[in-house]
């Protein structure tokens, strides 16, 4: 291990040994000398490490007091000591998406989120282009930010951004969503909103086809239909349907809406795209078909898939928000 010290605090009386399990560039773990007692003050849980009944209790011989903290990240925890010790030099203006995430993970296991105060609104404000580029890990972190951070603009416009445009990965077993660092509760509804409103819009489609292609005993979607007669309506419409959806990697339709690999708002906007033909007048003085287009009777069935679309979020979510905004604020 390397013997080099950073000296958060030159007259400190405690050795910090930070990230044994994760590593920084030199594959050294990292030791900072702090204050004790400055630790003690702004997190319960370093005070329940310092003067509780912890193997890290202060030893006699303080030369060698030593807390090892072998899963925390050394540049994220050399952050929060710079601002526990008043450093406020040392405190950049501005954090990117992962860094501030990284750090709010750390203060809410330390139970010292509330230092952070000061700079809640300038860290949250430089976060508007945080979500560009091609991420999966980006907005579901907002998520668990506005949340730690008591801030419900960003956290009520995540949940709903992550729910109907982030694609299916998103949601596989193992991704990010499933490791932020809160109740899992949140996490399976939006999962469950996002999960039963692609389930209905697949639901519209493949309605509509099993329409197309009924027996001659049954009513027929084709206004012109005869009893016996013949499918050139039908056909033609779910020719082309077929086609385009064939294109987008949506036929055979999924079986499943875990399949689905589009985000609600994608698997919407492939629907609404559909380029669908219809025979029209084939023969003058016969019947028009372009009444059976059938374009903006789904469009209507979208239209109310939506509008029946459910809030992942209760009332016991935003009280809670509202409790840690005022946990935060209040002196």
């Amino acid at each position: 291990m390397s013997s080099s010290v950073d000296r958060i605090d030159p007259r400190g009386d405690l050795k910090l040994r930070v990230g044994t399990t994760q590593k920084d560039e030199d594959n050294q773990p990292r030791c900072y000398l702090v204050c004790s007692r400055t630790l003690a003050r702004v997190s319960p849980v370093f005070d329940r490490m310092i003067n509780g009944s912890f193997a890290e209790a202060k030893p006699k011989d303080t030369e060698h007091w030593t807390i090892d903290l072998p899963e925390d990240n050394p540049s994220t925890l050399e952050l929060f000591l710079n601002i526990a010790h008043g450093h406020l030099r040392k405190v950049p203006p501005a954090l990117s998406l992962h860094e501030l995430y990284d750090l709010t993970a750390l203060t809410h296991f330390y139970d010292a989120t509330k230092i952070l105060v000061p700079w809640i609104r300038p860290w949250t404000k430089a976060l508007h282009d945080a979500t560009s580029g091609p991420d999966v890990a980006a907005v579901p972190k907002l998520i668990w930010i506005g949340w730690e951070l008591g801030y419900r603009p960003m956290f009520e416009a995540a949940v709903r951004r992550v729910t109907m445009e982030e694609p299916g990965s998103t949601f596989a077993e193992g991704s990010p969503l499933y490791q932020l660092p809160m109740s899992s509760d949140i996490i399976e509804r939006i999962c469950a909103v996002r999960y039963e409103t692609v389930k209905a819009l697949l639901g519209v489609i493949r309605s509509f086809v099993e329409l197309l292609t009924v027996v001659d005993e049954r009513p027929r979607w084709c206004r012109h239909a005869t009893f016996m007669g013949p499918h050139r309506c039908e056909s033609m419409i779910l020719g082309s349907m077929a086609f385009c959806l064939t294109r987008a990697g949506l036929w055979p339709m999924p079986e499943d809406a875990w399949d689905v690999k589009h985000s609600v708002l994608g698997l919407y906007e492939e629907f609404s795209i559909l380029v669908i033909h219809d025979i029209g007048q084939p023969v003058e003085g016969e019947g028009d078909h372009k009444g059976c287009n059938p374009r903006e009777y789904l469009m209507d069935q979208m239209r109310e898939v939506f509008a029946r679309m459910p809030s992942p979020l209760k009332e016991a979510d935003m009280e809670q928000l509202v409790a840690q905004e005022k946990r935060l604020y209040m002196p």
